[in-house]
C-alpha cells in the first residue's frame, strides 16, 4: 500500500527506487557522513534540516494515519542508525585495510632489510678476508736480465763469497728503496736474474774481469745461496732466451694482488721497449713497476717516461762489458795449404834441416855473442817465413840461452833449433841429464832486524810479502777495527775523546788478529804513494791484489780491474829489492 505524501517514486541509474527530485537531493550527503545522504539530507526537503525531523507527517491526518507516519519515521530513523552504523564500519574497515597494507609494506621492507643485512654482513666478512689475504705474504720482485745486467767486478771475483755479498747488498738496496716507495713493511724481496752461465762466464774471462769460468759459476751459486728468495736461472745459449723468461714472468706477476712492486732491470736492451709500450698507459699496471738501471737506458727506454727509475750503487756495472782481443793468444796465422800441413814430421812442427850456410845474425836468439851459434834458417825460408808460434820462439830462445850456462855445443844448438837430426828431440835429450831448477820460486830475501824501507830500482817502495787468509780477513774487515790505534801510531781522534772517528777502540785483539789487520791496512793506498819513507807507514804502497792471468789484461793489471783503488802506477811494478833503506840513511 503506497504511502500518502511520498509523491512519485523514479528509478536511480543502478535501479534503486526513490521519489522526486526533492527527495532524492535529501538523500544526498555521502560526504556528510551519513550513508546514502538520509541524516544530513540537501535543502528542502520536507522530512529533515540537517537530520531533524522537520514535518514527520502531513497536518489533518487521523490518528491511525498519523501513527503510521510516525512509525514510518521510527524506521527512518532506525535505517539511518544502521546506515550510519554501517558507514562507520566501512571506514573504520577501509582505515584498518589501509593500515594493514602500511604495515606489510614496513614488514616486506623490514624483511628485505633483515636479509640485506644478513648479505651485508656476509659480504662485510668475505671483504674481510680477502683483504686478510692479500695482505699476506706481500712481496717485492726483482727482475734482471743477467746477460747484460752484471754485477760489480769486485764482486764477481769473489766467486761464491762474492755472490753471498752481491745478494746481501741487493737485498739492502731493495729494502731501503722500499721504504720511500709505500711499500708494506713486511714485504719480502724475491729476486730472479736469468742469463746463460757458460756464455757469461766466458765473456767476463775473456774481458779480464775474473782469472776462469768457474769463478763466475761459482759467485752465481753463492748469490742462489745468499736468499731464501733468491735465484739465478740460467737459461742456455741462443737468442733472447733470457728476454722471453723474464717477460713471462713479469706478465705472471703484475697482475698477483701478493706482488707488491716490481723492479724490471732492462736498461741495456732497447728489446723490452715492446713490453713495456704495452702497459705504459695502464693505470694498474704503470705505477706498480719501477725501471731499474745499470747501464745507461738505452734511447727506446728513455722515451718511456711514464715509468719511474731507480738505481743502486755499488751493484751492477754501469758500463758494458767490453772483450778486446787477446794480443798474445789470438794472432792470425797464415794458411797453410801443403799437403803436409798436418803431418807431425812436417816444417811446421818440426824444423826442416838446412843446407843453407848459417846467416851471421841468429833468427831466434835472443842475443849474439861469442860462443853463441846462429841458427841457420830451413830452405823455404827464403821463399816464405816460417809461422811464427809461441811455441817454437820461447823453444828455440831458451835453447840458445841454455847454451851459455850448461856448456851445450854450438852444433848442438845449431842443430836442433834449425831442425838438424832429431829436432827438439836433441834439445830434450840434452837437458835431461841437466840439473833441476825450480825457476818459478823467488829467492827467499834476507832477513833484516828493524825497521826498514825496501825499493825496486826505480826507487819506488816495496811492501813485504805477507800471509793472506780469505774469510780471516773478510771478518776483521766487518769489525771495523781502528787501523791506527791498533798497529799504528794511535788514533788522534781517539786520544782526543772527541768522538770523530768511526771504527772501534775498546776491543783487545790478539796477536793473529793483528797480524791480519795489518793485511786490512796494507788494502789502504798510501797518501804519499810509492815515496813514501816512513818507517812505520802500515798503508799499501803497490797492489796487493794478484794480477790477472787470463784475458787482453794479463800481466797488467790486477783483478780488480777498473775498480782498484791504487794508481796505474802502483800495478806491475818491478818488485825486485834494489835498495833497503835503514832509519840512519834517511835525514830527519
Amino acid at each position: 500500500m503506497p504511502l500518502h505524501g511520498l509523491g512519485k517514486m523514479s528509478q536511480d541509474p543502478i535501479g534503486t527506487p526513490r521519489r522526486d527530485a526533492s527527495f532524492s537531493s535529501s538523500l544526498n550527503g555521502l560526504g556528510n557522513g551519513n550513508l546514502f545522504g538520509v541524516i544530513g539530507g540537501g535543502g528542502g526537503s520536507r522530512f529533515f534540516n540537517n537530520g531533524t525531523p522537520v514535518n514527520s507527517h502531513p497536518l489533518g491526518l487521523d490518528s491511525h494515519t498519523s501513527e503510521l507516519y510516525t512509525r514510518f519515521d521510527q524506521i527512518k530513523d532506525a535505517e539511518g542508525q544502521k546506515n550510519k552504523l554501517i558507514e562507520e564500519l566501512l571506514n573504520r574497515y577501509q582505515y584498518v585495510q589501509e593500515e594493514r597494507d602500511e604495515l606489510q609494506k614496513e614488514l616486506s621492507q623490514a624483511r628485505l632489510a633483515s636479509a640485506s643485512t644478513a648479505e651485508l654482513d656476509h659480504y662485510k666478512t668475505a671483504y674481510s678476508q680477502c683483504i686478510s689475504m692479500v695482505k699476506q705474504a706481500p712481496f717485492v720482485l726483482v727482475l734482471v736480465d743477467g746477460d747484460g745486467m752484471i754485477f760489480q767486478n769486485y764482486l764477481l771475483r769473489l766467486g761464491e763469497y762474492g755472490g753471498r755479498q752481491a745478494a746481501d747488498i741487493l737485498k739492502k738496496r731493495v729494502s731501503s728503496w722500499s721504504r720511500t716507495a709505500n711499500i708494506p713493511e713486511a714485504s719480502q724481496i724475491a729476486v730472479r736474474i736469468y742469463a746463460n752461465s757458460k756464455g757469461l762466464a766466458q765473456t767476463c774471462t775473456k774481458a779480464g774481469i775474473v782469472n776462469s769460468p768457474e769463478v763466475v759459476e761459482d759467485f752465481f751459486r753463492g748469490f742462489t745461496q745468499g736468499g731464501d728468495l733468491f735465484n739465478f736461472i740460467d737459461v742456455g745459449s741462443g737468442k733472447d732466451r733470457a728476454d722471453t723468461k723474464m717477460k713471462a714472468d713479469f706478465e705472471l706477476h703484475i697482475w698477483n694482488v701478493h706482488c707488491q712492486h716490481i723492479l724490471f732491470g732492462c736498461s741495456h736492451d732497447n728489446g723490452f721497449a715492446r713490453l713495456l709500450e704495452k702497459y705504459a698507459l695502464d693505470a694498474f699496471v704503470a705505477p706498480r713497476m719501477t725501471l731499474l738501471e745499470g747501464v745507461p737506458f738505452e734511447k727506446e727506454l728513455v722515451a718511456l717516461d711514464t715509468y719511474k727509475t731507480t738505481k743502486f750503487e755499488g751493484v751492477f756495472r754501469e758500463a758494458k762489458v767490453v772483450v778486446a782481443p787477446d794480443l798474445l793468444t789470438d794472432f792470425s796465422r797464415g794458411r797453410q795449404d801443403s799437403k803436409n800441413a798436418f803431418n807431425p814430421t812436417s816444417g811446421i812442427f818440426t824444423p826442416a834441416s838446412s843446407r843453407t850456410p848459417a846467416p851471421q845474425t841468429p833468427l831466434f836468439s835472443p842475443r849474439s855473442g861469442p860462443g853463441v851459434a846462429s841458427p841457420a834458417p830451413s830452405a823455404s825460408v827464403s821463399t816464405r817465413r816460417e809461422p811464427m808460434t809461441r811455441t817454437n820462439s820461447i823453444a828455440s830462445s831458451s835453447a840458445v840461452s841454455e847454451s851459455l850456462s850448461t856448456g851445450i855445443s854450438k852444433e848442438s844448438v845449431t842443430s836442433s833449433a834449425t831442425g838438424g837430426s832429431g829436432g827438439w828431440a836433441n834439445i830434450a835429450r840434452a837437458s835431461a841429464t841437466l840439473p833441476y831448477k825450480d825457476l818459478t820460486r823467488p829467492a827467499p830475501e834476507p832477513k833484516i832486524a828493524g825497521p826498514v824501507i825496501r825499493q825496486n830500482r826505480a826507487g819506488q817502495r816495496l811492501d813485504p810479502d805477507m800471509a793472506y787468509d780469505h774469510d780471516k780477513v773478510y771478518e776483521l774487515k766487518k769489525q771495523k777495527y781502528c787501523n791506527q790505534h791498533y798497529i799504528g801510531r794511535g788514533c788522534c781522534h781517539y786520544e782526543a775523546g772527541n768522538g770523530a772517528c768511526p771504527h772501534k777502540h775498546d776491543a783487545k785483539l790478539n796477536k793473529d788478529e793483528l797480524k791480519w789487520l795489518r793485511v786490512v791496512a796494507r788494502e789502504t793506498v798510501c797518501k804519499k804513494g810509492t815515496a813514501c819513507l816512513e818507517f812505520d807507514c802500515i798503508y799499501g804502497h803497490h797492489c796487493p791484489y794478484p794480477k790477472m792471468m787470463e784475458g787482453s789484461m794479463r800481466g797488467i793489471g790486477c783483478i780488480n780491474g777498473d775498480n782498484c783503488r791504487f794508481g796505474r802506477e802502483m800495478h806491475g811494478m818491478d818488485t825486485h829489492v834494489y835498495k833497503t833503506i835503514r832509519p840512519g840513511d834517511v835525514d830527519v
